[in-house]
């Protein structure tokens, strides 16, 4: 099969057009994704520096052109991967490489081997610097990995080029020899970028999903997880407890006093309380415990290898913390006081830990009802309680 520089000329100009509309419908349907814009702006770039390189053929100050507007597209592509892990774009960066670039053409006169060289070089350098920061993504994820091959396969095609081009000029390959595998050379940095441009894509559809993920598994008021995030954990926890043999201590708290805050100062006043609860208990966590709102002012807390007396000891640091934090609502201070009760599971013990969550909210609720009959009788010996 017999391919021309024209006609590859053609497949690149088409497929940034088709990534370039992709790009372009992501950031108006996804206005959060940034660094969509960043690689519309790109494949922009990428299309209009084809009628420069065809064009120049007759004129060299068009081929520069051509050549500075795909190397600011690769920059593009970089700085929307920055961008895209809220990191700021070096703009700086860009400006060096252009102008490295542009000195470059500058000074290798009228050699098109030259210009072939640092145009493959200057390609190169945005790609290396895009595949740096995706390997600096706190998550390996499949697109992650998919972009990170393609910048590799990119910089396989354009370092070939660039060999090849300095073999010719240095009089070691001929113009046949040199003609006979070149095409296939830019065939590999098509395939590059359109893998990496699939990569990219992938990266943010699996971020989407997981922000996604993320607004069905947390609360939006305190921030903790919710209940389907509750069942997702205990489902784990119980897997690897019953792997390591060690016991999973479940605890539920329920604030004591939150109708009566909702009734006296409003409901914002009782969201207030929720968040005011929340940061405490955040406070006793441990690494590996888990904290979540399980609806209304009940809050679970799951405490994986804890021994019982740890738990009651627990206990009474947050009870004693519940009274000592005050809340400040409004220029008053107001007591959030709650109820904890907790049970401990272990592997084997009959039951899933799952089916522990009820005894843990029974025991909770008995030492309710004990604080609510102890105030009644504390009342009652004062001559305070109302009929």
């Amino acid at each position: 099969m017999k391919l021309d520089f024209t006609t590859l000329y053609v497949v690149i100009l088409l497929n940034s057009v088709g990534f370039a509309i992709v790009w372009a419908m992501v950031s108006l349907s996804y206005r959060t994704v940034t660094a969509a814009r960043y690689w519309f702006a790109a494949l922009l770039l990428t299309c209009l520096s084809g009628p420069f390189l065809v064009l120049g053929e007759e004129s060299r100050l068009l081929t520069y052109a051509g050549i500075l507007l795909t190397v600011a597209s690769f920059a593009l592509i970089w700085q929307g991967i920055r961008v895209l892990d809220k990191r700021r774009a070096r703009w700086r960066g860009t400006v060096v490489i252009l102008l490295a670039s542009a000195a470059s053409m500058a000074v290798a006169g009228s050699s098109r081997e030259a210009d072939n060289i640092i145009f493959a070089t200057s390609q190169m350098v945005p790609v290396l610097l895009a595949i740096a920061a995706l390997l600096t993504f706190r998550t390996r994820s499949l697109g992650v990995c998919v972009a990170i091959a393609a910048g590799v396969l990119f910089i396989l095609g354009q370092g070939a080029e660039a060999v090849t081009n300095a073999l010719h000029l240095a009089g070691a390959m001929t113009t046949d020899e040199y003609y006979a595998v070149a095409v296939w050379f830019l065939v590999c940095a098509i395939m590059g970028a359109s893998i990496l441009n699939l990569g990219l894509l992938l990266i943010v559809t699996d971020r989407l999903r997981a922000e996604l993920y993320s607004l069905a598994t947390r609360d939006d008021l305190t921030g903790l997880p919710n209940r389907r995030a509750l069942r997702a954990r205990i489902a784990f926890m119980e897997k690897s407890a019953a792997r390591r043999n060690r016991n999973v201590v479940i605890m539920m708290v329920d604030l004591d006093q939150f109708k009566a805050i909702n009734d006296q100062y409003g409901h914002d006043a009782g969201d207030a309380a929720l968040v005011h609860v929340a940061g405490t208990l955040r406070s006793f966590l441990r690494d590996g415990d888990f904290l979540a709102r399980v609806g209304g002012d009940e809050f679970c807390l799951l405490l994986p290898d804890t021994r019982p007396e740890e738990a009651a000891a627990r206990v009474r640091s947050l009870g004693e913390a519940f009274a000592e934090r005050m809340m400040h609502w409004h220029g008053e201070r107001i007591a959030v006081p709650g109820s904890i009760g907790f049970v401990e599971w272990r592997p084997g013990s009959g039951i899933s830990l799952s089916e522990s969550l009820p005894l843990a909210d029974n025991e909770m609720f008995d030492t309710k009802r004990s604080a609510r009959r102890e105030d009644a009788a504390h009342r009652d010996r004062n001559g305070l309680k109302i009929a």
